[in-house]
């Protein structure tokens, strides 16, 4: 969804200097209107996930609608270094695994690989910052869930509900 893009790139250039201390992500070298899914040659269905594209459950929803049977994340971490902001990354991976009941292989070259199950348990994982390779036996899955059909839509009618 080009969560790697600033936002207004042309009117807030001043901004450039400082995205550029935080990996240079004011380019905006990726950009697709829609999800895509990856096919092996056997049918198997994956979303490809860069990075920040984790935190969007609707975005990665729509890989599954058009058929990922599981989710493939990667990332680098670096940038967060030892704080918080790798193990939240982290955590949105479980949260991407619960609401489409898909497992999640999480690739991250300075930050935390991992294996997450459907229902959101880590299964394996690495330490952060550490070189390190990790294998797994992962099951597929076809069923849609309700989020993925609706997405957030419960959370936004209850926003309006709450405004009133």
């Amino acid at each position: 969804p080009g969560a790697e893009k600033m936002p207004f790139p042309k009117a807030l250039s001043f901004l450039a200097p400082v995205f550029d201390g935080l990996g240079g992500s004011v380019s905006g070298w990726g950009w697709q209107e829609n999800p895509g899914v990856f096919y092996s040659q056997s049918g198997i269905g994956v979303a490809p996930v860069i990075c920040y594209e984790s935190l969007w459950g609707s975005w990665i929803g729509e890989s599954v609608k058009n058929g990922a049977q599981f989710i493939a994340i990667i990332t680098n971490d670096g940038w967060w270094g030892n704080t918080s902001g790798k193990d939240q990354h982290l955590l949105y991976a479980k949260l991407r695994a619960i609401e489409t009941r898909r497992w999640v292989v999480r690739s991250a070259n300075t930050g935390i690989s991992a294996f997450i199950n459907q229902r959101g348990d880590i299964v394996q994982q690495s330490k952060w910052w550490t070189r390190t390779a990790l294998k797994q036996d992962i099951n597929l899955n076809d069923n849609i869930t309700t989020y993925v059909n609706y997405g957030d839509f419960l959370a936004k009618a209850l926003c309006i509900l709450g405004a009133l």
